[in-house]
């Protein structure tokens, strides 16, 4: 099995139990890491990785969410995670953790090279923040369109109706096309064959799915843009998570997002199939 970790699950020992098992193998996000080093102390940040470090073998760490967002979904599977993954962070994971344990000990070196990453992370989540506050304010606009009913359905994990299904894939599929344009990797949307494995397009279902939980949540003057925010985080990493086997995550609000996305993608992967077996027929 292979299962992104949210930052929450770090010190679980649930995922101790989960390592146990050297067939698990942890995943985990850019996001993840920067959280965990924003503290810059490194007691605190030995202490968080501390059960990773005990397996840095079944540890993958993926690529910058930045260089994740620009790739097409040209395969699928175990191929498209390898794409996903960081192959010389994930070799190195185990000297990051050694030297992780000499800055925690005092090694000056050491410590300075962390302080590099931690000030790096810090800005990095800044930014991020930053963006997100824009990016939540539109989803939430978005969300004003749907009924209560409709959003009981999104924010519960029910079965999603087609009708609802059709009314909200035009809505997604428009935030989707806004975030590969101002992506400088994209010049256009790719083609419908390719979407639904695109990051971009799966970062946009999980974080529509967010803004009608926020909105459902905050009442008829929506949800604040700092909640938004934190839970648009969530939204990023249950993106990845769709990728693999799952989301370990302590946050139940985090998991019932995990829930209600991976419901819409399966749509979306359904109806890719049958357009494209109309176009074979009709060629």
């Amino acid at each position: 099995m292979r299962k992104v970790i949210d930052t929450n699950f770090l010190k679980s020992d649930k995922l101790r139990e989960y390592l146990s098992d050297p067939e698990n193998l942890a995943v985990i996000p850019d996001f993840v890491v920067m959280e965990t080093l924003k503290g810059g102390d490194p007691s605190s940040i030995c202490n968080q990785f501390k059960i990773l470090a005990e397996h840095p073998k079944q540890v993958i760490i993926l690529k910058t969410t930045h260089a994740v967002g620009g790739l097409r979904g040209r395969r699928s599977g175990r191929g498209l995670q390898r794409r996903l993954t960081d192959k010389e962070q994930t070799a190195a994971f185990k000297q990051f953790c050694e030297k992780l344990e000499q800055a925690k000990n005092g090694d000056a070196a050491c410590r300075k090279q962390l302080a590099g990453k931690c000030e790096a992370a810090a800005v990095d989540l800044d930014v991020m923040a930053k963006t997100q506050e824009t990016y939540a304010a539109n989803l939430a606009e978005h969300a004003k369109k749907y009924t209560e009913a409709e959003l009981a359905i999104l924010t519960k994990g029910k079965p999603i109706p087609e009708e609802l299904l059709s009314k909200i894939t035009g809505e997604i599929l428009a935030v989707a096309d806004t975030m590969f344009l101002v992506h400088p990797y994209f010049k256009k949307q790719p083609p419908l064959k390719k979407l639904s494995n695109a990051f971009l397009f799966r970062y946009a279902v999980a974080g529509y799915v967010v803004a009608l939980r926020c909105l459902k949540e905050g009442g008829p003057n929506g949800a604040s843009a700092e909640k938004i925010r934190n839970q648009i985080i969530d939204a990023m990493l249950v993106a990845y998570s769709t990728y693999f086997d799952g989301f370990l995550s302590a946050d139940k609000r985090a998991q019932d997002i995990h829930e209600t996305t991976s419901e819409l993608l399966k749509f979306y992967h359904r109806d890719i199939r049958l357009f494209e077996e109309q176009g074979l027929a009709s060629g």
